[in-house]
């Protein structure tokens, strides 16, 4: 899935069986499909902001254990002029592998802070 080119579609934030502070977002794969997504964690590396994202099964309400993958957090002009923000997938396999030991190792640090 990291290699199809997804355009970010919406935004979902705190859906109403969900954690209010579960993130969703919906991507549509080139075919039109749409491809629902947990954002898992944000963390910077090399001074750009990466996010690590599941894939999320909307009608069971959980988690898919497919793996996740990476985006880089790229700012953009919204529609109305306002800044958004535009999920790009890692095509290089081995940045993309760099990045998630990155986060799992910061996500590994938080739990133990708590």
């Amino acid at each position: 899935m990291s290699e199809e080119n997804l355009n970010q579609d919406k935004n979902l934030n705190g859906e109403e069986n969900l954690e209010m502070d579960e993130d969703l977002i919906v991507f549509e794969t080139e075919d039109g499909t749409e491809v629902t997504f947990v954002i898992e964690d944000y963390f910077f590396y090399n001074g750009d902001e990466y996010a690590i994202l599941t894939e999320y099964d909307t009608e069971k309400d959980e988690v898919l254990d497919e793996g996740s993958i990476v985006c880089r957090i790229e700012s953009v002009e919204g529609e109305n002029g306002e800044e958004d923000e535009e999920f790009v997938p890692i095509e290089d396999d081995d940045l993309a592998e760099k990045l998630i030991e990155i986060a799992n190792a910061q996500l590994a640090e938080d739990e133990e802070e708590e």
